[in-house]
């Protein structure tokens, strides 16, 4: 029966079932529901009972062992500088059966993923623009404070009415480290470049560029229906997207196919001059 019981320990242990509702975090923290679930990491909807506020936090996966918790301090260290009313704000840290969590500040709205798949919304490319602009913005902000986020990707951006946040940091890294070896595991196929064109192994602005050239085709797709309702054979998004000279220029740019982008202040530039 003993033997029995250190086998069941060990196996709660590594196994990341997500905190309950009701369950109190550091004799503080009151878990009011699962906001999300990553490859390192599982977030939640918190009250914090001395401020009264909502708050969210993250909880590094037990069956990742030290590579999240390492990942979840890092990020940590990361929001403590960032700074920015549209980035969580770094609250708190500590620990608790043998993982690690960090408390931010709780960010309203839906996610473009939830608001593309879920909801079906579309967006056109007066929107694209305007929420790229945005985006591009807090990647300047990242940039400027020495570091690339890594993850531009839908699930990790946050709409509230026509403002819109940015969040996890949990694959960021400061310019010129070595890129960490999950960030192309990390992606879907189609987001992946093949080994041979990846170029740099460092983190730079380059790859928060592409990623989001990326997003704005997750918008311009949402709006995209084959002809006759199917896809005879996959192309690309040049062949399929019917799309101004403007935009295909400003992807180009983005991906580094023609007149690229140096950095992500020139990417700024271009779409606010496209604005005014």
């Amino acid at each position: 029966m003993h033997l029995f019981h250190r086998m069941r320990e060990f196996m709660m242990a590594w196994r990341d079932y997500p905190l309950q509702p009701g369950s109190m975090l550091h004799e503080r923290y009151q878990v009011m529901s699962l906001l999300g679930e990553g490859s390192y990491g599982l977030t939640y909807l918190c009250h914090d009972q001395d401020s009264g506020n909502q708050v969210a936090v993250k909880q590094s996966r037990r069956s990742k062992g030290s590579s999240s918790r390492l990942l979840l301090q890092r990020e940590a260290r990361m929001l403590r500088l960032l700074h920015h009313p549209r980035i969580p704000a770094y609250l708190d840290c500590f620990q608790a059966e043998r993982c690690d969590f960090m408390v931010m500040t709780y960010l309203e709205g839906r996610t473009l993923e939830e608001l593309i798949f879920e909801q079906g919304h579309t967006y056109g490319e007066a929107e694209c623009f305007a929420l790229a602009q945005q985006l591009l913005e807090l990647a300047v902000h990242v940039h400027d404070c020495g570091f690339v986020h890594l993850d531009l990707r839908i699930p990790n951006v946050i709409i509230q009415g026509d403002e819109l946040y940015l969040i996890d940091f949990g694959l960021s890294r400061q310019v010129g480290e070595e890129l960490p070896s999950i960030h192309q595991k990390h992606r879907p196929a189609f987001w992946r470049k093949p080994a041979a064109a990846t170029g740099s192994k460092v983190a730079d602005e380059t790859s928060d560029l592409e990623d989001i050239g990326h997003f704005m085709l997750f918008m311009l797709y949402s709006s995209y229906e084959p002809e006759n309702g199917i896809t005879a054979q996959e192309c690309s998004w040049r062949e399929e997207l019917d799309l101004s000279t403007q935009m295909r220029q400003f992807l180009d740019s983005l991906f580094g196919h023609s007149h690229p982008f140096s950095n992500s202040r020139e990417a700024l530039a271009a779409i606010r001059q496209r604005q005014s």
